[in-house]
């Protein structure tokens, strides 16, 4: 990356985005089998982490929001993922113009199944570097993203 990032002169910006973009590429690669886009697959994940824990039902507008996505997106996606049976979109029963939502039994089944692809190609991708290098990565990112918040 060092050379790529030299011919740039991007910096470590470039080499951010960069990493980004291979790791979604891997991403939707383990995705792929299950007919899943990344940004689907991370409202997928929202819901799921939801499900486990028993927590009160997520509205769309919540999963915009954790995921830093635009809300027309986050609505595109949760249509296209009930169409396909995967999630329950049920109105609020306290605003009329928010919607609940909810994995059904073959979306909890993909989640898992989902879920297991992309932490093996986690595993994979980040084996380049030492557990204490993922660590001090995971740091850095937090605290960069903080920051900027």
């Amino acid at each position: 990356m060092a050379a790529g990032n030299a011919d740039t002169g991007g910096g470590l910006g470039y080499a951010l985005m960069h990493a980004a973009q291979v790791w979604r590429t891997e991403a939707g690669t383990a995705l792929k089998p299950h007919e899943m886009t990344v940004p689907q697959f991370l409202v997928i994940m929202a819901l799921y982490r939801q499900a486990r824990h028993q927590w009160p039902p997520l509205t769309q507008t919540d999963v915009s929001t954790r995921l830093g996505m635009d809300a027309n997106t986050t609505s595109q996606i949760t249509r296209a993922l009930a169409a396909r049976q995967l999630v329950l979109r049920t109105q609020h029963p306290g605003d009329g113009r928010a919607r609940e939502l909810s994995l059904t039994p073959v979306g909890l089944n993909l989640a898992r199944q989902a879920s297991a692809e992309v932490r093996a190609m986690n595993d994979r991708f980040f084996s380049a570097v030492t557990a204490e290098q993922r660590s001090a990565l995971g740091a850095i990112l937090e605290t960069i993203t903080a920051e900027s918040e």
